[in-house]
């Protein structure tokens, strides 16, 4: 594997090269958030899409498709999303007898980089468009907190209820790049009820905050958890694409479903 490419200037790769695929340190990066401690408290995964996936026939006709790939969050690594893309952009002039042997070879080549299981599709149509949530976005606040604040979170008059929410006005920055990425945030739960406008609040505090997409998911999901009571929680995030590629991941209280879906923007 290359070394860490975010930031980087590259070159398109003109040939295979699965050494380009970049595996990132996931212990490393939730130390450097302050959430190594808290990483048992939940399970997921992570969701990748490519728009961008195309490779050569044997009679050297170009195809297409959609890739997804997701894998574990209890994973030693995560794969750098630039390197993912050049990697993909290398098998653009390769020649494939199926469909089934590029989706093999790109299996073969995560898993090697990623030291971990990874189930990969290749696909003519995108996932189903995201399910009906409520959309807190129009809660009244009067601020934006600089930095992520998990105190403006508070519990609400409710002892017992469920609720599926969601916010499209998220947004953070890339830890490299400072880049904005732009997510619709859903936050599904069970327990005593959650109060909207504060949890707006603290969504909206990510809005100049560094750090990758599974960390963002990954501390709003404990900051939640450590300051309501719920019986079930489930977090995700589904991030607009950048370079063809878009990350959706997810975390949930244990036993919890992984839904995943798409949305009208992505």
């Amino acid at each position: 594997m290359q070394e860490n490419l975010l930031g980087k200037n590259s070159s398109i790769p003109k040939d295979y090269d699965p050494k380009i695929l970049t595996a990132l340190d996931r212990l490393e990066s939730r130390r450097k958030a302050g959430l190594d401690h808290y990483h048992d408290k939940f399970e997921g995964k992570d969701f990748w899409t490519s728009y961008e996936t195309s490779w050569l026939d044997l009679n050297g006709i170009p195809q297409n498709g959609i890739l997804n790939c997701a894998y574990s969050c209890k994973s030693k690594y995560f794969v750098e999303s630039k390197s993912l893309k050049l990697y993909l952009y290398s098998l653009n002039n390769k020649k494939f007898n199926s469909v089934d042997e590029i989706r093999s070879l790109i299996k073969n080549d995560l898993e090697d980089a990623l030291k971990t299981e990874v189930d990969v599709e290749l696909n003519k149509k995108p996932r189903e468009i995201a399910e009906d949530t409520f959309s807190i976005d129009q809660e009244n606040i009067d601020k934006i907190d600089k930095h992520p604040n998990s105190l403006v979170i508070e519990p609400g008059d409710i002892d017992m209820i469920e609720e599926n929410l969601s916010s499209s006005l998220f947004r953070s920055l890339c830890p490299v790049t400072a880049q904005p990425d732009w997510a619709t945030v859903y936050i599904s739960y069970k327990g005593n009820s959650i109060k909207h406008s504060g949890l707006l609040r603290y969504l909206l505090s990510f809005r100049n905050h560094q750090g990758f997409h599974e960390e963002c998911v990954e501390r709003i999901f404990t900051d939640i958890m450590k300051r309501c009571r719920l019986t079930e929680l489930s977090v995700r995030a589904n991030f607009l694409r950048r370079g063809g590629i878009e990350i959706n991941p997810i975390r949930v209280t244990p036993g919890c479903n992984l839904n995943i879906s798409r949305e009208v923007r992505q």
